[in-house]
Parts: C-alpha cells; structure tokens; sequence
C-alpha cells in the first residue's frame, strides 16, 4: 500500500503544489496592479527621507542613521547603477518607462512580493527598497499554506487509497484461491469502489466456470450412466443370439442389437451438439423464412411418429412472421426436439403457435398429454432427466433433446420454460 499510496502522493502533490504557487503568485501580480498607485504613493516619503540622508553624505553620521531608518521600518536600501537595473529581466517594460522617466517602478521579487525602485539625482543610480518584514511574512504565509495543503492531500489520498487497496488484496486472494483450484472464491468488494466492475466481471466469470465444471462433471456421469444401458442389453442379446439354435429368435435378437446401436448413435450425436453448444457452437443468425423452416419441423416430427406407429394430429401455427431472425440450423432442430417429444406424450394432439413479446419471438408447443408436474419443469431442461418414472423405447429417447433446446435459445439470446398447456397438456415455450 505505501508503495501505491507514494506513486499517487508524488503524482497528485507535485501538480498541486506547483498550481498552488502559480495561483499565488499570479494573485500577487494581480494585487499588485490594482493597487499599484496607492504603493506607489505609500513609498515616495520612504524614497525622499532615503535620498535626503544619502544625499548629505557630507553628514559623519548619515550611514548609521539609514541603518537605523532600516531596523526601525524593516527595510533595506540598495543603490545600483542604472545599466545594471536597465538589464534586470524582472522589471516589464513599461515600468523600466516609469523608473526613466524619474518615477517609482516596481520590480518583482523572487518568493513573492515586489521592490520599489526609483533614479536619485543625476540619473546615474537608482534607490532600491524593499520591505524586509513583509517578505519574510509573505514567505511563511506560503510555508504554512504549503504544509497544510500538502499535509490535506496526504489525508485524502490516504483515505482514497486505503479502500481500494484492501480491494486489490481481496481481488488478488480471491484469484489466488481460483488459480489454486477453490472455484467458489469470490472477490469481495464494496458496490462504491472503483474495483467493482473489475471484481463483478471476476466474479460472473468464475461463476460461470464453475458452473460449466459442474455441467461437464454431471454430463461426464450421465455419459458413463447411459452408455452402460445399451451396451449391457448389446452384450445380453450378443449372447443370446450365439446360445441359440433357432433362427427365428436370433433374428429377433439381431433385430434388438440393431435397436441398441440406433440408440447408441443417436445418444453419441446427441452428446456431441450438447457438447458443442455448451462451448461455442458457430452461431450465425441470420433472416429465416419462417413458413418453410416450421413446415420442415412439422414434416420430420410427423415421419418419426409415422416409422413408430403412431397416429398424432401436428398443427402449424395459424399466424406467424414472414421470417425469424436466428441461426436457421440450431433453431430448427430445438423445434425438432420439441415437437417430436410433444408428440411423443401427446395423446392425440399437438398445436404449434408463434406469438411477440416485446421485442422477442416466442414458439409455443401445446399438446394434449398428461403434462410435467411443477416440481419438474425446470429438472427436466438438464441432461439425462426424464420426466416419467421409465426409460422406454417408445416414449424415453435419450434425454438430452431438452437440454438441447435449452442450450439453443440461450445461445439465442433467449431462453426455454415449460407450463400447462391450453390442451391439457404440457406447453413448451421457446423465446429469442
């Protein structure tokens, strides 16, 4: 901290104190013009008593009486030669006139203040005098505004620094701990300090790390989970199909291999389009003739419930934009999955609607289906969660269509919720 708190002090003081002194001396500059000719008036019976004494040098004691003049009024006097006063850079122009032209000049004086000059007779010296008193007042007056100025700045600078240093520290331990493996460190800062945005964006980042740690670990797990299932019944009917001697069933258990590898290849491209969107798929959204990709959605929902055997009734919207504004590819197989889990649970109805909400786009999937309980609308957005108690061919799929959904309307911008249906059933809502 003293190293920052010195770097500031130095950086703030010097500008400071060297505007502080400008200001000075440019108010005494001031001062002294505007009162100029009443000085000059204050000083003429200081120059004739001055002259009168130096002029009757003849006088044994005219030295001892100007010293005395000098301590009783705190004044010096000095007698200089006129080119030399004539060559003084400290004396402007026009008072150079004045003093030639037998009046008072003033001159000014390094440390504040001025000096009075003025030609004695013969036009070949000039009389110098200068308050002695004043000055050395003057020079204290500055002493003193300097010292509590700078002694004031210290303290603000001080209690300026003291904070955000103790925010430095707290963000620094905080990155420490991440580096070292805690991802539940938080950098803790004051809404005030200058440090907030740096240790907000901190901390929304490792949020976010964490999270997508703990989204890997569990997907990691539901993987391992999966995979057993199928490749068990794979190995079961293997077995089965070489122990038997009846062709009849081991086309049957040929047929239930098949089955397992489907289910194993769509579990494995399901995976890897979650994978991929929970880390930075190509996003490219772009003007989508809204028509045809919902047409494309309901034609292919409709062939896989034509190839499972099942009789369900698939409604386009009845109005809808002339486009979406999206990612054509990633949008149309969220719908996908949608629809085709809608029709999967649906008893015999499943209706499509497309509505705005402010500025977003909103796709409803409405079917007629026993629906989602509460307690599970937002558990089943996750990978491998199914709402219903039993994985069955029919009905289960992989469990990862609606953590794709979700996955894609956030990368949308937007998001995914569940609610109850107008039909009885279950609505999806997807937004963007």
């Amino acid at each position: 901290m003293l190293r920052l708190f010195l770097r500031l002090y130095v950086f703030l003081m010097l500008p400071a104190t060297a505007a502080f002194v400008g200001f000075m001396y440019l108010t005494d500059q001031v001062m002294a013009q505007v009162h100029a000719e009443t000085q000059r008036k204050r000083a003429g019976p200081a120059f004739d008593r001055a002259e009168a004494i130096i002029g009757a040098k003849e006088s044994p004691d005219w030295q001892a009486r100007l010293r005395e003049i000098e301590a009783t009024f705190r004044i010096e006097h000095r007698v200089l030669p006129l080119a030399q006063v004539a060559g003084d850079w400290f004396i402007s122009p026009s008072e150079k006139e004045r003093l030639l032209a037998g009046g008072i000049a003033f001159r000014d004086r390094p440390g504040g203040g001025q000096v009075y000059l003025r030609q004695l007779a013969g036009g070949s010296e000039v009389l110098w005098i200068e308050w002695v008193g004043l000055y050395e007042y003057l020079a204290l007056y500055y002493t003193i505004i300097v010292a509590l100025v700078t002694l004031g700045l210290a303290l603000i600078l001080l209690r300026w620094v003291k904070p955000l240093y103790r925010d430095l520290e707290n963000l620094t331990s905080a990155a420490a701990r991440v580096g070292d493996g805690d991802l539940g460190a938080r950098a803790a800062v004051g809404k005030a300090s200058l440090v907030e945005p740096i240790a907000g964006a901190f901390n929304a980042m490792t949020e976010r790390v964490e999270r997508l740690l703990e989204s890997h670990r569990d997907l990691e797990q539901g993987v391992a989970h999966e995979l057993r299932t199928p490749l068990a019944q794979l190995k079961f009917d293997l077995e089965l199909a070489r122990e038997s001697e009846d062709a009849a069933e081991r086309e049957a258990r040929f047929e239930a291999m098949g089955r397992d590898v489907a289910d194993l290849d769509d579990l494995v491209n399901e995976l890897l389009l979650l994978a991929n969107l929970r880390q930075a798929p190509p996003y490219s959204p772009r003007e989508v003739p809204a028509r045809v990709l919902v047409e494309d959605v309901i034609r292919r929902a409709k062939d896989e419930m034509r190839a499972a055997g099942r009789e369900v009734t698939i409604e386009a919207p009845a109005q809808m934009p002339e486009t979406f504004t999206c990612d054509g590819k990633y949008l149309a197989r969220a719908l996908v999955n949608v629809v085709r889990n809608a029709a999967r649970h649906a008893r015999a109805r499943v209706a499509m609607s497309v509505e705005r909400e402010g500025g977003r786009t909103v796709v409803h999937v409405d079917d007629d289906g026993p629906g989602i309980a509460p307690e599970d609308r937002e558990r089943v957005f996750e990978p491998f969660i199914r709402a219903e108690p039993g994985r069955e061919r029919e009905t289960g799929g992989v469990g990862l269509g609606l953590a794709i959904v979700k996955s894609v309307a956030e990368w949308h911008g937007g998001g995914a919720l569940i609610g109850t249906s107008p039909l009885g059933g279950a609505r999806v809502s997807i937004s963007w």
